[in-house]
């Protein structure tokens, strides 16, 4: 993790909410939600309409390339608001998570950011844990979860989706929540977290070291819709329903199925393309690139 002080070093980036009104304003205006006292229908309204908010790395990809080593890679709400009413994009989990936190703040949701561990890392995703009536509920944009969970430590939370069933659960012996997805077929263990307040410092930190994960090496996108989740990386994609999944190679129609699923233009895409090059030469030339073999034995 960066040992970073945003304020000591003159960073122009600051993780306050207060400076994204404009945006959290667009962004009902955008998706028609009526301005409400917060409460548990108000926040599912807003989650609903903000999972249409794809999980993407086409844009990050691309601002990486322009600002490779400066604090201006990192996409803020202004930036994701315009960038979505613009072009269909979205974010990954960072980028999410900060915009739906400023649009929860302005609409009077007390709520803070945590850390989750996946299985290839710790600190590697991260969602928000909005308080409300005494309970403090699951939110997460970057994983697409459309609907708050109540956290609780006496026993598993349910939630379904069109696509999927999500289970969250509380495991004592490590002091961790787990979320786990099922459908008719399979039951996975996706993430788990510990319910600790993550610093703005901190949630910086992690940010600006995704930009060097090795997920920033294949273009990735997610989407929700019509009862299905599509993902999308590299040259596959996977449908995900209830009833099972499909595995699709999408090589010869690349820039149609993404167009089409997701609305981006094909000439983001083939920018995003011509950026993921690019960024790996510089790695590479930084001594930054580890070869997924020498990874893989470090793991």
């Amino acid at each position: 993790m960066i040992d970073l002080n945003p304020l000591a070093q003159g960073n122009t980036i600051f993780l306050d909410s207060e400076r994204y009104s404009q945006s959290c304003q667009r962004f009902h205006k955008f998706f028609s939600i009526s301005l409400k006292n917060p409460d548990l229908v108000y926040l599912s309204e807003i989650l609903n309409s903000f999972s249409r908010l794809p999980y993407e790395n086409i844009s990050k990809i691309i601002k990486r390339h322009h600002h490779f080593e400066d604090f201006d890679k990192i996409r803020l709400p202004d930036e994701v608001m315009e960038d979505h009413a613009r072009y269909c994009l979205g974010g990954t989990c960072f980028s999410l998570t900060y915009f739906l936190q400023a649009i929860l703040h302005h609409r009077g949701f007390s709520c803070y950011p945590v850390m989750a561990d996946m299985r290839w890392s710790e600190n590697v995703h991260c969602a928000l844990i909005v308080l409300f009536g005494g309970s403090k509920y699951l939110v997460d944009p970057g994983y697409l979860l459309n609907q708050p969970v109540e956290l609780t430590t006496e026993q598993p939370r349910i939630f379904h989706s069109d696509n999927s069933g999500v289970e969250l659960i509380f495991h004592p012996e490590d002091q961790f929540f787990h979320i786990t997805t099922f459908n008719q077929q399979q039951k996975k263990w996706r993430y788990r977290f510990k319910d600790r307040p993550v610093p703005p410092n901190e949630f910086l930190s992690c940010w600006l070291d995704s930009f060097g994960w090795n997920s920033m090496h294949g273009l990735c996108l997610t989407k929700v819709e019509k009862g299905r989740m599509v993902y999308i990386h590299k040259n596959y994609m996977r449908e995900t329903t209830y009833g099972g999944k499909q595995n699709f190679n999408i090589k010869q129609n690349y820039h149609e199925t993404i167009h089409k699923i997701f609305g981006i233009d094909p000439a983001l895409v083939d920018e995003a393309k011509s950026a993921l090059e690019a960024n790996l030469n510089r790695e590479r030339e930084l001594g930054l690139w580890v070869p997924r073999e020498e990874r893989i034995a470090v793991l």
